[in-house]
């Protein structure tokens, strides 16, 4: 399967410009044997690495690539995988934020309407790319759309024209001329290469989806061969007619469900007998998609399985949140170190913006609701906050109106609506409701 790719550029003359990239794709009738072969001109390159001149071909992951996309687009369970990480990391999670003198970051509500449109969530998908194929590069065209303000311009660069250790595009896959150093100075500013050094997470789940394929073919065949009930027919006639009358008859019978036969024919339908045998297939799939959920995501459980009680359930949740804390923290770093110093240099934000992520943490509606129950009987919450997140809109808040909430109770009170219970009320105020603190006796010193 051949494909050529445009690359079209506008930002100047410091583009690889108007051309087309040519890139051939292979991505069907992909075997464990092939991928062995890419990991093999793999451990060759980094063996010759330091003995060959520039202007030599060293990196091509072209075939590696597509191995990766073959996997990923014919497996379900990891595209499901990746999905559910991008919904975990796009959306109003992040904005541009400013330090003040005493280190605390400040949300710019304008700035950040810039990062808000799908050009700025594909440099993201971008830079979580570039952890699963091991880079990925992107161009930049600075440029506002004057009617959104959303920053726009963004154009992924094929990855097998992309010669990742070598900062190289390369026109077409596999020959060095004619090609582009991005890390001169004159493409620098608008070409950002993500490079982990490795060859990505892919690297790890491509010999298990491509196992999984093949044991999903197997399974396929075994359901046909033996899923299914056999209907044996007996004639007493002698003749090949009578014997091929009844065999379409039969046959037929599946779209018809009725089937006359003669006197003295006779039919017996050959039940599947269950064992153990099937299960091995079933088996192995679980285990290819359990390995790929726990690479990506840190937990299976966050992809869809269910776990037999409540603290399994609770530990990979928290295992799951720690995995999407460090591929923002990826991100963080990524957008600082990379895109950010792009788009000040060329005045898209100030020098002083940082790209951040909230630090709000991804709760479910139940915990919202216990985390909103225990706030407003302590403090007073704003309720902007409590329509954003439930989209209600609500009034002044009843218990302060009432003197019951936020630490307006006195010691020597006992108007509190019963809020508390009276072991809590005494814990809190050393005496029991409805007795005057100041009459108790100090038994220390022996006076009221």
């Amino acid at each position: 399967m051949r494909k050529r790719e445009e690359q079209k550029t506008t930002g100047g003359n410091a583009n690889v410009g108007t051309t087309e990239l040519v890139s051939y794709y292979n991505i069907v009738k992909k075997t464990i044997q092939e991928y062995t072969e890419e990991l093999m001109r793999h451990c060759r390159y980094k063996t010759m690495v330091s003995q060959l001149n520039d202007g030599t071909i060293l990196d091509d992951r072209s075939r590696l690539i597509d191995l990766y996309d073959s996997c990923l687009i014919q497996d379900a369970h990891m595209q499901a995988v990746i999905e559910t990480l991008f919904s975990n990391m796009l959306g109003e999670r992040y904005h541009i934020a400013t330090q003040d003198s005493t280190g605390k970051w400040i949300k710019d509500v304008e700035l950040t309407k810039i990062i808000q449109g799908s050009q700025f969530e594909e440099i993201i998908k971008q830079i979580l790319y570039a952890e699963f194929y091991g880079f990925s590069c992107i161009q930049i065209n600075p440029s506002i759309d004057p009617e959104t303000g959303f920053f726009t311009g963004v154009t992924p660069i094929e990855r097998r024209n992309v010669l990742a250790s070598q900062s190289r595009i390369v026109k077409r896959q596999g020959l060095w001329d004619p090609g582009w150093n991005i890390g001169s100075e004159k493409y620098r500013h608008n070409y950002i290469l993500f490079y982990t050094g490795g060859l990505g997470l892919f690297s790890s789940t491509t010999p298990i989806v491509l196992a999984k394929k093949y044991t999903l073919a197997n399974w396929v065949n075994f359901s046909h061969t033996y899923g299914q009930p056999i209907i044996h027919g007996k004639t007493s006639g002698e003749s090949t007619a009578d014997r091929n009358k009844l065999t379409n008859n039969i046959t037929n019978t599946a779209q018809k469900k009725v089937i006359v036969t003669g006197l003295d024919d006779e039919l017996d339908v050959k039940t599947f007998t269950m064992s153990n045998s099937e299960k091995i297939y079933d088996s192995l799939i679980n285990f290819s998609n359990t390995e790929i959920s726990n690479l990506i995501l840190g937990s299976e459980s966050m992809a869809g399985a269910t776990q037999s009680y409540v603290g399994s359930t609770k530990a990979h949740e928290d295992i799951f949140r720690a995995r999407i804390k460090t591929y923002r923290r990826i991100t963080e770093n990524a957008m600082n170190e990379k895109v950010f110093p792009q788009l000040k240099y060329w005045g898209i934000v100030p020098k002083e913006a940082f790209f951040k992520y909230s630090n709000q943490v991804d709760m479910s509606m139940d915990n919202k609701i216990k985390l909103y129950d225990m706030l407003t009987n302590k403090y007073e919450v704003d309720k902007d906050t409590i329509e954003n997140d439930f989209g209600v809109n609500v009034g002044n808040q009843i218990n302060l109106m009432n003197g019951n909430g936020g630490g307006s109770v006195s010691a020597g009170s006992s108007d509190d609506n019963h809020v508390m219970s009276d072991e809590e009320y005494y814990k809190r105020y050393g005496h029991r409701r409805g007795e005057n603190a100041s009459a108790k006796v100090n038994f220390l010193s022996g006076t009221r």
